[in-house]
């Protein structure tokens, strides 16, 4: 748990915005790490599924070899190892805003689609209820 000033004490799978440089990023939170905070953003679920599943598909059909790099990546399926983290390297406590109802704030059908995907993958995973 982290206490960020907008929104309250973050828990993991909470959904989040970083400031980032010029803009703003979307995630949901992963831990602390080493001075560190850690997330998923919000493309990141959703790729890392897909990967998977052409993968898979490409697999299931002969077309990788099963000694592939990736094959030994995917030997337990799809996982939390399948994602990339994020990083924010100096954490301040007004650079996250927790957010509650990330449904209300999306309002681009593009990244609305994106959030769904991205949490539908992360709820399978079991990293995040409902």
């Amino acid at each position: 748990m982290r206490t960020i000033r907008y929104g309250g004490n973050l828990e993991v799978g909470d959904f989040i915005a970083i400031g980032y440089t010029n803009s703003i990023w979307f995630g949901w939170y992963a831990g602390n790490g080493r001075g560190t905070v850690q997330f998923y953003s919000i493309n990141s679920p959703m790729h890392a599924k897909n990967n998977y599943e052409s993968w898979k598909e490409d697999f299931d059909n002969g077309k990788i070899e099963p000694d592939s790099w990736r094959a030994k990546q995917y030997k337990d399926g799809f996982t939390r190892k399948c994602l990339w983290k994020s990083y924010i390297n100096s954490p301040h406590p007004t650079r996250i805003l927790k957010i509650s109802r990330p449904e209300e704030l999306l309002t681009e059908q593009e990244d609305r689609e994106t959030y769904e995907k991205s949490k539908a993958a992360l709820i399978t995973l079991n990293f995040i209820k409902k």
